[in-house]
């Protein structure tokens, strides 16, 4: 068995002259006429026949990817058809997969049947899994020294594993706290709260008439753990040691971290978000919370909202925010489709793209061309909803690039859930979760 099955197997004389001469010309035109219509339907022809030989010859790059709000998928594929009208040698077909956080199982099916996509749009937090097992392209021969240059070096480590760059960054993001303002103001809150007591005591001010404080998310998903590792990291804890070999969390800051979220909830200023969908915005815009944890990603959905703001996550010993945004997962195929696809790659890091892309869907450009170019600081001194998930990223942290990290998420998600759920004490739940993961890592 191989190791890549072993991994992923569960288009009149004078008159008559004139006469004659007035036939001649309109039997001449009458010719003319049919040469042009002839020539015009054989030429139309041709373009058919060529244009169906074009098509047949494109090299076609199936991109799946997982984009969940309407208008966002509207932008993408409005970008992705200028990119096949600038392209007529290469058709990138894009097929949306559904949920991200669901789409592990059926991106193992499709690697152990050898049909997985040729791009593929996911957190750069799962490639390390598919780079170990081989089926992943290694991209260091495509990189220019001006691509490379112009994209984040943050970027840059997130899709690198045991050396090698394996993905390619297509949007940033981070997480901030979505709030209700008139509720705030109706409290009195004029500042944003920035430490973890003060949104505790924001959050009993706004726990009122039926309405709580916050939400917590809830869950075995990496959601809830990706939202926790900001908490874990503002109490001046690690996920992981230093060499990657053993389990961090399971210290006094995790325990802080964790024990943070279980008091919200105890004192029952926060109740809990759908299972496995803290992300959604439906109970802060139909006014059931007053805040909640969410990134820029909404942005298209809530700009018309003028009731929502934003502010940086509460710190506790530092401030601290989970980076993520996803990448592009480019698998190993043939040399033809490997460079149709990497032609695509470089025109979604492109600051065109990436500034029509941030400001219309708020998500934050992954280059400095991006960031820098006047139009878009323009939008982001005119968008504070915006601005304040870009004034995050100084602080902003990253997951570990290891094959295990799936798996680590989904143990670490298990336990932090017993714990939300009273079943178990905050040490006793990351204590078990931190065996776990270190017979993993081993």
């Amino acid at each position: 068995m191989s190791k890549n099955e072993y991994l992923f197997s569960p288009q009149r004389r004078r008159g008559n002259t004139a006469v004659h001469g007035e036939n001649l010309c309109e039997s001449l035109c009458n010719l003319c006429v049919s040469v042009v219509k002839m020539f015009s339907l054989l030429a139309i022809l041709t373009f058919s026949a060529c244009s169906s030989i074009s098509n047949e010859n494109r090299t076609k790059i199936t991109f799946w990817h997982g984009m969940e709000s309407g208008i966002n998928n509207k932008v993408l594929q409005a970008k992705i058809d200028e990119f096949n009208a600038r392209h007529p040698d290469i058709l990138i077909d894009a097929q949306v997969y559904g949920a991200a956080d669901q789409l592990g199982p059926k991106l193992d099916a499709a690697v152990a049947g050898k049909t997985p996509p040729d791009l593929l749009w996911w957190s750069p937090a799962f490639f390390p899994k598919y780079a170990d097992a081989g089926v992943l392209k290694n991209i260091d021969e495509f990189l220019t020294h001006d691509v490379r240059n112009d994209v984040y070096d943050y970027l840059w480590e997130l899709g690198s594993f045991q050396g090698k760059i394996y993905v390619t960054p297509f949007s940033a993001n981070n997480l901030g706290v979505y709030y209700n303002k008139q509720m705030l103001n109706e409290v009195g809150i004029t500042q944003p709260p920035q430490t973890w007591d003060e949104f505790k005591d924001a959050a009993k001010k706004l726990t009122r008439n039926g309405v709580f404080g916050f939400q917590v998310p809830i869950g075995t998903s990496e959601w809830t753990v990706w939202t926790w590792q900001c908490f874990l990291w503002q109490a001046g804890g690690e996920l992981l040691t230093l060499d990657k070999t053993q389990a961090a969390f399971n210290s006094p800051a995790g325990v802080a971290a964790l024990d943070f979220w279980k008091s919200l909830s105890d004192e029952k200023v926060a109740n809990f978000s759908e299972t496995d969908a803290g992300y959604k915005t439906d109970n802060i815009l139909s006014n059931r919370i007053a805040m909640t944890i969410n990134g820029p990603w909404n942005y298209a959905d809530l700009k018309s909202q003028t009731n929502i703001g934003v502010f940086a996550l509460p710190k506790k010993d530092r401030a601290a925010t989970n980076i993520g945004g996803e990448s592009l997962f480019l698998f190993k195929t043939n040399e033809r489709r490997e460079r149709a696809a990497w032609e695509f790659m470089k025109f979604l890091m492109s600051a065109d793209f990436q500034v029509d892309w941030a400001m219309n869907t708020g998500y934050l450009p992954v280059s400095k061309s991006a960031a820098n170019s006047p139009r878009y600081q323009e939008f982001l001194q005119a968008n504070p909803f915006i601005k304040a998930y870009n004034d995050q990223m100084p602080s902003g942290k990253t997951r570990p690039s290891i094959p295990q990290y799936p798996a680590l998420s989904q143990t670490l998600g298990k336990y932090l859930e017993a714990a939300l759920y009273g079943k178990l004490s905050s040490k006793e739940a990351l204590d078990k979760a931190a065996a776990e993961v270190n017979a993993l890592l081993k």
